[in-house]
């Protein structure tokens, strides 16, 4: 009885792809409509005419990231959404980005020396034991990543590690004008808890969100469990098994095996106001709208600030997330990050809450599905 009712809980949380991305983007569903009212400031006919837009920016980025070549520095969609700016080295191309109907920067630095420099600090062993002690709170690298619309190399630390921080630019070879230190008030933290309740339970003790549906299963974060760890309904119905995992290192990913007789129905969770549809994958740009759905603050919605982030967690350092400037808490990992009704990730971690607002960062989805051969659910 207990697996019954969870499948109706599945239905809710898990997503169905279907339907083409410009159908979907001309008419979002009334609980996303009111997230990105609250979160973004948009009415309806804003928010689902920015959706489209940002759909169509994906194919601009995406052309002039092939013809502009090594000059290609990065794009970005405006604060308002409006507008695709793109960043090239050589003037000359300017005509040419233009023409694209996206707007130009002429930058100093092209994307490929700044993102050469990120995984040269990927590559380092950046030591920072002493960050969780008590006597050094104040210390601690953060999270790094090229941030395109300041052609630099972004990296955050606490204010105690802020000539840590500009020690390690320069060891990758980048000179001031290359890189800016952030200061940040917090070290970033995974989100899983140890709360019963809904979503689904992990060894019977950590509760995470379920990010999306796949043929055989479903996926979500890394740090929720290790494979072979079991998966179950907040009553302790059987539900799966981690088949893969990865955290920390590469990825906060992680396959979840459902049992037979698993009805994989799929919908982001709503919380209240019915279920909204997945109908792709197509990843959303940096400066797009987007949103997340988790087990312990419902939907809330900001927008792409970094692309291939590298986040230090207290359990170790994660590559290639995406940052946003939506708010989470504990319980909310592993859940759907969506932009429109395009899916693109599950949640990893981050700082603050959804009181006061904050930093979370996400496991971009493609991957995971790409890593252990997954299909998206589909109607």
């Amino acid at each position: 009885m207990e697996l019954i009712k969870f499948l109706a809980f599945l239905a809710a949380v898990l997503p169905v792809a279907y339907g083409a991305p410009t159908q979907a983007a001309t008419s979002l569903h009334p609980k996303l409509l009111e997230a990105m009212k609250r979160d973004l400031g948009l009415d309806a006919e804003q928010a689902t005419a920015r959706v489209a837009r940002e759909l169509q920016a994906t194919e601009v980025i995406e052309q002039l990231r092939t013809t502009t070549g090594n000059s290609f520095a990065g794009a970005w969609i405006s604060e308002d959404g409006a507008t695709i700016n793109v960043a090239v080295t050589d003037e000359a191309l300017a005509s040419e980005v233009t023409a694209a109907g996206a707007t130009p920067a002429i930058v100093a630095n092209s994307l490929s020396k700044l993102e050469d420099a990120k995984q040269a600090l990927d590559n380092m062993d950046i030591e920072q034991p002493e960050t969780l002690a008590s006597d050094s709170a104040n210390t601690g690298i953060a999270a790094y990543y090229v941030d395109v619309t300041a052609n630099k190399l972004v990296i955050e630390a606490l204010a105690g590690s802020t000539a840590h921080a500009e020690a390690l630019a320069s060891q990758v070879g980048l000179v001031a004008s290359e890189f800016e230190v952030r200061t940040v008030e917090e070290m970033p933290t995974t989100l899983a808890t140890v709360v019963g309740g809904d979503a689904y339970l992990i060894n019977r003790q950590f509760r995470c969100s379920i990010g999306f549906a796949v043929t055989s299963g479903f996926v979500s974060a890394g740090h929720c469990g290790t494979s072979g760890a079991s998966a179950t309904t907040s009553s302790g119905a059987a539900l799966g098994t981690f088949s893969g995992s990865v955290f920390p290192g590469s990825a906060d990913m992680s396959y979840i095996r459902t049992v037979s007789g698993t009805t994989l129905r799929g919908y982001i969770d709503g919380y209240g106001q019915g279920n909204l549809p997945v109908s792709g994958s197509t990843a959303a740009s940096t400066g797009s709208s987007i949103c997340r759905s988790g087990s312990t603050t419902g939907v809330h919605c900001g927008t792409v600030r970094s692309l291939g982030a590298t986040v230090n967690y207290a359990e170790g350092r994660v590559t290639g997330l995406t940052g946003t400037n939506v708010c989470a808490e504990p319980g909310d990992s592993g859940g759907s990050f969506f932009s429109g009704s395009q899916a693109q990730g599950v949640t990893s971690g981050g700082s603050g809450n959804c009181a006061s607002g904050g930093t979370t960062y996400f496991q971009p989805v493609n991957e995971i599905l790409s890593t252990y051969g997954l299909t998206l659910v589909r109607s």
